[in-house]
Parts: C-alpha cells; structure tokens; sequence
C-alpha cells in the first residue's frame, strides 16, 4: 500500500476472520464505511474518501480474501461478508452514531444483507449499483467469471500487456490501479463471491431494509435494466433511487465527485447534519 501516511489503519478481529480497514477523519464523527466490490478493495475508494470531509470517520474495508484482511480457503458468501460486517460495526460502538454504510456492487449486496437483519444498527446505506442476479432473477452476469480469472492471471504472471488489453480506453495509472486491485484479490475470494453473486437472493433483503436507503443505479454497463429498477422501487418504497447518467458499473470512480456529493446529502437528510 502507497498510501500508508494517508489513512489509519485497523484491524477486527472476528472468529473466522482478521480483517482490516483504513481509516479517516474525526474518530467521534459519524462512521461512513465503505464495501468494495468483487474484485477491489479498500484503497478502491481512495478517491471518494479524500473527498468526504473529515468530521465525518470515513473507513473503507477489506473484504475478507482482500488487502490485508485474512484470506480463508472457504467462505465467502453474504453470511461470511455480513458477519464480518457485524464485527466491525460492534466495533464501533463506543461512538454514539451509527454509521452509514456505503457498498458498491458487491459490497451493496452486502449492505442490503447486512441492513435486512441489522437495519436497527445503522443510520442508512447507499448502494452504487448492486448486481440484481439472484434466484429467479436475471441468471447471467455482465461480465463472466472468465474474465475475472483471465485478468487475474494476467496480473499474477506479470503480462501486463495482456492486462492491459482488456482494457483499452485506461491510461497507464488507471492500468496499474486495476493491477494493484487483483493483486489485493485471492482467487478463491473471486470466484465463491461470484457463485455467491449469481446464486443468493438479493431483492428480498432490500425489501426487508427498515433504514433509509439510497440506491444509485448507472445508465450503462447493464448492470440493472429499467424494469429490474422498477422491482427494487416497488420492494421498498421509501428507498431514493438515483440513475447516474452517462457512467457504468465503476459509477464511483468514473464519476467521485457526484458519488460523492450524493452520499454526503443522503447523510445530510438521514442525520440532519450539515456538511458545509
């Protein structure tokens, strides 16, 4: 990690697991933490949490199998995530506020578990453009689990050329971004959390949220189709809905300051405190 004088860095401590979160802000403000998706990890959001203002305690996790947080052979469902989750926030107790929680893709999914159990724990969620499969849902993923393990590959066996194929349009800094993210994915997390991603419910759990929620959904990468926003609308009434114009899936790092300026006024409303 590069930005070691940037952030703190914590540990948690659980029964399965050891995991790990970087850390900003004011300890005592309210915490706003970040779940990454499949494929990144806490560093991901580096560019959105120097974005948060610091009377805010903004951290940013390592899912389990990422960065610094252990990597077990097995065990990477949303039970695994959630659990973990639980851990942290138990963690955080001793501030007065209960955090905010902030996932994208699967780290929304996560979100949406953790909050159809927890919703009593928490202030609110954002989710940015949670994966919509699931039981009787749509069955096919945007993008292959190949395609993760391809690039992941590429990555381990240092053919950057070959990684950099996949991603024609990226300058060399975001290229070695994306490569320092596989580098901080085991393999066995990828492909458990995308069988988890096709195969586990993830409607319900946004019906059965009680805390505000803010769902942003991007207008491209397919992610979440028109009708299948409409579901999620119907599910749960008082949960705002955002499309993000002109971005995909990535919606946090193709757009950080909208991202950004929404999450900071979705806390705003569900904690009536300013942020200017």
């Amino acid at each position: 990690m590069n930005e070691e004088n940037t952030f703190e860095h914590l540990w948690v401590n659980g029964i399965n697991a050891k995991i790990h979160l970087i850390a900003k802000g004011d300890p005592t403000g309210i915490p706003v933490i970040f779940l990454p998706g499949i494929s990144s990890y806490s560093l991901s959001f580096k560019k959105v949490l120097s974005l948060i203002p610091d009377k805010y305690y903004s951290l940013s996790m390592d899912n389990r199998g990422r960065g610094l947080s252990d990597s077990p052979k097995e065990g990477y469902l949303l039970k695994d995530y959630t659990d973990d989750l639980l851990n942290v926030v138990n963690a955080l107790v001793n501030n007065p506020n209960p955090p905010i929680l902030v996932g994208h893709s699967m780290g929304a999914r996560i979100a949406a578990a953790f909050g159809s159990r927890y919703s009593s724990l928490i202030s609110g969620m954002v989710l940015i453009d949670p994966p919509i499969n699931g039981p009787g849902q749509r069955e096919v993923y945007p993008n292959p689990l190949s395609m993760f393990l391809q690039q992941k590959e590429a990555v381990d066996q240092g053919e950057m050329d070959v990684f950099g194929s996949f991603f024609p349009t990226f300058t060399k800094e975001q290229i070695a971004e994306r490569a320092e993210e596989y580098r901080n994915n085991s393999i066995q997390a990828i492909v458990e959390s995308y069988h988890s991603l096709l195969k586990e419910p993830f409607q319900v759990y946004v019906k059965m949220v009680t805390a505000p929620a803010l769902l942003m959904a991007a207008e491209l990468g397919d992610t979440i189709r028109e009708n299948e926003l409409e579901v999620l609308k119907r599910l749960n009434p008082q949960m705002q809905v955002e499309r993000i114009k002109g971005v995909g899936h990535m919606v946090y790092k193709e757009a950080p300051e909208q991202t950004t300026d929404l999450i900071l006024s979705f806390i705003e409303e569900v904690t009536g405190l300013s942020n200017n």
